[in-house]
Parts: structure tokens; sequence; C-alpha cells
């Protein structure tokens, strides 16, 4: 089960881009976005200016990574800007499993700066919202990275009620043999009768990463299930309300 408490520290933090567990060479980041513009709607005669919310803004910022460029590493993955997946889970005084939280979106890489901390080369990057849509980027662990070679269901993460504000998911493959599996993220209101949310079309017969969202209501409980055709393969899932 999650590991709850303010017991939150880079050491049990992990960041998934792609299909990469960038998590050796993360070195730190400015922050995680989730704010609103301010629009002024003031005029002359208000003694107190009114606000109202504007544009979302979410993205991560001052991303910093040693300079990795082996097969997989931080600078081999993220040396070209362009679309991309990530996720970043916080484990609580461990690694992070299931029902920890997670910072997910499908992303834009706009910067792949390389410089000098202390003596160490890293790269910098800024990951900022691809999709345009209005997802929330904070959610939860479904699916550690733990390798799997049959069907498994997920433990059921309970959202304490319904939602009718969509949702968002990331899937991310980090390490496969033979992998043919069919990943879907179900959803029940009782935690008995269950019922697909969304369907992933990655299938694992490649390390990979995809990103899926929805619209429309998600019920009380949500879980993640893999269903295995051959093989063995390493998954990591996200998943977020809006």
């Amino acid at each position: 089960m999650a590991n709850k408490g303010k017991n939150k520290s880079t050491r049990w933090m992990r960041v998934f881009i792609d299909a990469y567990n960038l998590s050796g060479d993360a070195r730190t980041f400015s922050s995680l976005d989730d704010a609103f513009d301010e629009v002024d709607l003031s005029g002359w005669n208000n003694s107190v200016r009114t606000y109202v919310k504007g544009q979302r803004a979410v993205g991560v910022r001052g991303l910093q990574l040693l300079a990795n460029d082996g097969t997989g590493g931080a600078f081999s993955t993220l040396k070209e800007q362009g679309a991309n997946r990530v996720s970043i889970l916080f484990g609580g005084g461990a690694e992070p499993t299931f029902g920890d939280v997670a910072y997910l979106m499908e992303i834009q890489q706009l910067i792949d700066n390389l410089s000098l901390d202390g003596q160490a080369s890293v790269i910098n990057a800024d990951l900022v919202s691809e999709s345009g849509e209005d997802h929330l980027p904070w959610g939860i662990v479904l699916h550690p990275e733990t390798s799997i070679g049959a069907t498994t269901t997920g433990d059921t993460h309970d959202s304490g009620a319904s939602s009718g504000n969509g949702w968002h998911a990331n899937l991310h493959v980090t390490a496969q043999s033979s992998g043919d599996y069919e990943f879907k993220i179900e959803h029940s209101t009782n935690e008995v009768d269950w019922s697909t949310l969304g369907t992933f079309t990655i299938d694992g017969s490649t390390i990979g990463s995809e990103h899926l969202s929805g619209s429309g209501t998600v019920n009380q409980y949500v879980r993640f299930v893999a269903t295995k055709t051959a093989g063995t393969l390493t998954p990591v899932a996200t998943f977020a309300r809006n």
C-alpha cells in the first residue's frame, strides 16, 4: 500500500520519461507546475482588486539530470525536443508503490541545455503540457515498476466518490522479453462489478510509453489490469482524475 505521511524525499523519488527510468541520472527540479494565470478584472471604482483564473500552466521546470549518453540515459533520451510522456513518483520513505503520489502528463520538451554543476556535466529540461487538454497532473501510482510474467490485476484505489470530469493515465513499459499483453484501466462502483475505463494501444512487444485520456464519469474505484498473451515485461502505470 501507499507510504503515507510527510516522509517524501528525493532519495525515494522516481522519474520515468517515455520508456526509461531516469532516476539514476536525476539531480533536482525547480517546480512541478499546476497553476492558473491571474486575470485582473478590477475597475476604477473597485476598492479591492478582483481576479478570475485564466489558463492553466502545467509542466516540469528546471529538471536537471546527469548527461548520461548511454542507451536509455538522460542525455540520449532528452537530447532532442519533442513529445513524450513523463511520470514522477513520490515514495514515502521507500520505493514508490501502489497508491503513492504521482505527477503525470503528456509533454512537449522545450529545452535540452547542457551545463556544468561543479565538475559534473548535466542536461537541463523544461517539459510542458503537450495535449492542451485541461488535465490535472497530480494523481497516483496504479502500478509501480515491477516485472510481471502473468496476467496481473493491480490493487484497487478508492477515490472516495465518483467524478464526472474525466481522467488521464500514463503507461511506461521499461523492459520486456517476448512481451504481448493488453493493458487496461478499469473502474467500479462497488469493487465487484468492473468495466473498462480505457485500453492502451501498446502491447509490450517493445519498450515504450503511451498517454491515455477520457471524458465523463470515473467511478469510485479504479485499478490497472495487464492481461498476458506471452512473455514478461515491466510496466509502470500512473493515473489522475480531472
